[in-house]
């Protein structure tokens, strides 16, 4: 028998052998009478309770905890049983805000059977790579969540947590379902490793000091480099970049069409020489249509025309202009005015089929904010940045664009990757730990709870194949990790 029939078969024993979701465990770390153990009776809080079987709010905790972990268990693989030390302990809250909870490992680990060299994980997926226990008896996550929620009448609106596993929260509760999905997943590692504080060092705090496996997807466009690349100087300023820090992680990456919605866009057609597809921001009336191939004519500047006010000065579009036929069919180019949708009605009035409106700032969008009365302006208006409409404003002769929805940009992405979260202000616990909130639809891993689809995970599955894990992503196979190393 030749080597290569022996390296196949080796790759046929690796590959038969069977993926098993992971058993997670929650361990009840409340005293008698609080958080788990708390005997209220369920029928007494009936808006809270939903669908919930648990017959006392203690036990309404820990079947939701539970529905959560099963999310989890039927997404990622291992044998190792992953315990989550759970409690309800009062974090304090507001009318206006609150903590809702906190999770995460317990420990990281390098070195180990299977692991990356010069790379740290996090307890629960180190645990799963080896394939075998690496923390004796010790729990893998720990989770605390705010009791005050449902004890404080002037905290939140006072509906408390909604404990249903149907995902119909009233108005005035708080999702607690999406919010212990959001936290386990900071527990099974989506989270950095690293002291980027403004008083902190800026190194990696995994085991041996290694860049973590979460943080070897983030990459600083602007730095041009990733942040296992980076001093530790320059991972502080780049935890504070944003839009430039962004996940590179392919999985993450190839998927991000499957979860958010595309990016607006002016696409320049013609001329060749200043051709390309741009950012744009829409008009907010809700009567905008834009077609599924976009709008395609050629560009008038709108700048040039004489309008019907008493000022001699070139039309601006916030007044009608005087009619000559000149703007039928055409995309109308205005510079940015204090008036947002008017531009994009007079156009309309004047028969175009859309307006393109460019910001005279150097840096931004125009405003283009604004409801007309009556919801009459069917024609998209958009802004665009400054260089955009000075391109075209250029090359005005000759100038086709198309405004329409991007095939490759999508939002909350950045040069085809996801933005994290790093405004110029820091947020202990938050920055770099979270999605950008410019993605559309909200996703569950940004800093705060949007109007999230009920136990979807959304592309936070493909950040986990990016992390390590071993992940059941409908319709494909697992990414699968041995410990001699051999993976798919």
């Amino acid at each position: 028998m030749g080597w290569k029939q022996v390296f196949a078969l080796v790759l046929f024993a690796v590959f038969s052998l069977p993926v098993s979701a992971t058993t997670i465990v929650i361990q009840n770390n409340d005293a008698a009478g609080e958080g788990f153990n708390d005997p209220t009776d369920a029928a007494t809080i009936p808006n809270q309770r939903g669908d919930n079987p648990g017959a006392t709010l203690g036990e309404m905790r820990m079947e939701l905890f539970k529905a959560v972990a099963g999310v989890w268990e039927n997404l990622l693989n291992s044998n190792v049983t992953i315990t989550v030390g759970a409690s309800f302990d009062a974090l304090g809250c507001s009318e206006d805000g609150a903590t809702l909870g906190s999770a995460s490992a317990t420990s990281t680990h390098a070195g180990f059977t299977g692991s990356k060299p010069g790379v740290a994980y996090n307890v629960a997926l180190a645990e799963s790579i080896k394939r075998s226990q690496l923390n004796d008896t010790e729990v893998e996550i720990i989770a605390i969540f705010n009791s005050d929620i449902d004890a404080d009448d002037n905290c939140l609106g006072s509906g408390g947590f909604y404990y249903g596993l149907d995902g119909n929260t009233p108005g005035e509760s708080v999702p607690l379902f999406t919010a212990v999905l959001h936290e386990m997943a900071h527990g099974l590692g989506f989270t950095s490793f690293s002291d980027i504080g403004p008083e902190g060092s800026g190194a990696f705090t995994g085991a041996g000091g290694f860049p973590d496996s979460y943080s070897l997807n983030l990459f600083d466009l602007d730095a041009g480099k990733s942040w296992g690349e980076m001093s530790n100087q320059e991972r502080k300023a780049s935890a504070l970049n944003a839009p430039a820090l962004v996940w590179e992680g392919a999985k993450t990456s190839e998927d991000r069409g499957l979860h958010l919605d595309p990016e607006l866009t002016v696409t320049i057609n013609a001329p060749e020489s200043i051709a390309g597809e741009f950012a744009a921001v829409l008009g907010e009336e809700t009567t905008i249509v834009i077609p599924p191939d976009g709008v395609t004519r050629s560009v008038l500047d709108g700048n040039t025309y004489d309008d019907l006010d008493s000022n001699p000065d070139p039309a601006d579009g916030c007044t009608q202009i005087r009619y000559g036929g000149t703007f039928r069919d055409k995309i109308v180019l205005f510079d940015a005015a204090d008036c947002g949708l008017y531009q994009g009605f007079y156009s309309q009035v004047e028969s175009a089929v859309g307006t393109i409106i460019a910001a005279t700032t150097e840096t931004g969008f125009p405003d283009v904010s604004g409801k007309y009365g009556n919801s009459v302006v069917t024609i998209p208006y958009v802004g665009v940045e400054k260089p955009v409409g000075d391109a075209l404003r250029a090359n005005i002769d000759k100038a086709i664009a198309t405004i329409g929805y991007s095939s490759s940009m999508f939002r909350g992405d950045n040069q085809g990757m996801l933005q994290m979260f790093a405004p110029a202000d820091f947020y202990p616990d938050v920055s770099v730990s979270h999605w950008g909130l410019t993605a559309v639809p909200a996703l569950l891993m940004q800093p705060r709870l949007g109007l999230l689809e009920h136990a979807d995970v959304d592309i936070t599955a493909a950040a986990m194949r990016d992390i390590g894990w071993s992940v059941n992503i409908p319709g494909e196979p697992p990414n699968l990790v041995f410990e001699d190393g051999f993976e798919d």
